[in-house]
């Protein structure tokens, strides 16, 4: 006998007719729960709110859907299949009703059970992410404020304060404009492990994974190709979990613009995810270091650190006065892992591991001069002999 997943699936294939779409609300208010659950999981849900339609005349079997899987069956669905719903009303035009529901699925979780569904729906592939959801997809502002409220009063994480990893992508990750001690395009030896090291936390024992949010200020169309290429882009660099939060073209005019396009979004991370403490990864090259002044005169209280990968040979004095401020100037990851290990943000472990990668990469980095390699490797060195471990 079909499953209730093969069953809808079959269903919603193509375009659906009026009977059609009864049936699948007659599945999706008959399925048994453990069943409805796995569909909600497994099932495109994107295509399943586009196969129900309103209509002007006529039941409006969309909005039926919304009530059938928003409130009637909602207590027999678990985290992930929540999240794949609003995932499906969150492609394409969100109507009020759609709005509302998405608020009061939010709104029906408090503390680890309401982060760890943020962090399900942040991860989603494509370009619909938390902050996408709340700042974008949400136009009513009342529902908006009253999802920003909930996360302020209700997100909380048993034990300690854990931090997500705010990161640039260029110059920070990739080798692409300023830093020229790699080759061009390849990513930054050591990089990965970081924030590996960062997402494991100073035991090696995170309470939530995939804490990864790049912030770059490359435009994204309506389509999300722009968003959609970085992320493929850095996923074939080794970043399986990540969200992406991308800036608009009219913020790349000049540095000033693209950093404050930087901050606008780090600001909306942190109402999104008030129970984290944040870490921000830059680079000297393209305002990142005017980003974390920002955030740190802005967020100081949740702020632990700033990192800035040096691509431009920084003075030791410049680099002193950003220390006072918490903003640390690193040449290597292995210098970044030591200094984090320090402010009590990754374990002696994680620096190991950072340092032991990035000696491996370097190996096999297809080096353009000897003179590049041997820069690199005697920062390397000098930063792994620092780090004590």
């Amino acid at each position: 006998m079909p499953s209730t997943l093969d069953l809808l699936t079959a269903l919603i294939d193509g375009s659906t007719s009026r009977s059609e779409e009864r049936e699948v609300l007659d599945i999706l208010r008959s399925a048994p729960a453990a069943e409805l659950d796995e569909a909600m999981e497994k099932l495109d849900t994107v295509e399943l709110f586009d196969s129900v339609d309103n209509r002007l005349i006529g039941r409006d079997h969309r909005d039926d859907l919304v009530q059938l899987l928003a409130y009637e069956r909602r207590d027999d669905l678990g985290l992930h299949a929540q999240a794949s719903i609003i995932r499906g009303m969150q492609e394409g035009h969100t109507d009020e009703v759609m709005e509302a529901a998405i608020r009061d699925i939010l709104l029906s979780h408090a503390g680890n059970d309401l982060s760890h569904l943020k962090n399900t729906i942040n991860l989603a592939k494509g370009r619909h992410d938390l902050e996408g959801l709340v700042f974008s997809d949400v136009d009513d502002e009342g529902i908006r404020e009253e999802i920003l409220a909930h996360f302020a009063a209700s997100s909380s994480l048993d034990g300690e304060r854990q931090a997500k990893a705010l990161s640039d992508i260029d110059d920070t990750a990739l080798a692409k404009i300023h830093e020229d001690r790699y080759p061009k395009g390849s990513v930054i030896p050591g990089v990965l492990e970081f924030y590996e090291a960062l997402d494991l936390g100073p035991r090696d024992e995170p309470i939530s994974r995939g804490d990864l949010t790049f912030v770059t200020a490359r435009p994204s169309d309506a389509l999300g190709l722009m968003k959609g290429h970085s992320r493929e882009t850095l996923t074939t660099a080794g970043l399986a979990d990540m969200s992406i939060m991308t800036g608009s073209i009219f913020n790349l005019a000049t540095h000033d613009s693209m950093a404050a396009k930087k901050v606008e979004n780090i600001d909306h991370y942190a109402k999104l995810y008030p129970e984290y403490d944040l870490v921000f990864i830059g680079d000297s090259g393209q305002g990142d270091i005017a980003v974390g002044e920002a955030i740190v005169e802005a967020h100081g209280d949740v702020v632990r650190a700033v990192f800035i990968h040096d691509v431009v040979a920084m003075a030791p004095a410049e680099r002193e006065k950003l220390a006072a401020k918490n903003i640390w100037v690193v040449d290597t990851y292995v210098g970044a892992a030591a200094k984090a290990h320090e402010l009590g943000l990754v374990s002696p472990a994680g620096v190991k591991r950072v340092i032991a990668e990035t000696n491996r990469l370097l190996d096999e980095m297809a080096w353009e001069t000897p003179e590049q390699e041997q820069t690199i490797r005697s920062l390397v060195q000098r930063d792994a002999a620092a780090a004590g471990l």
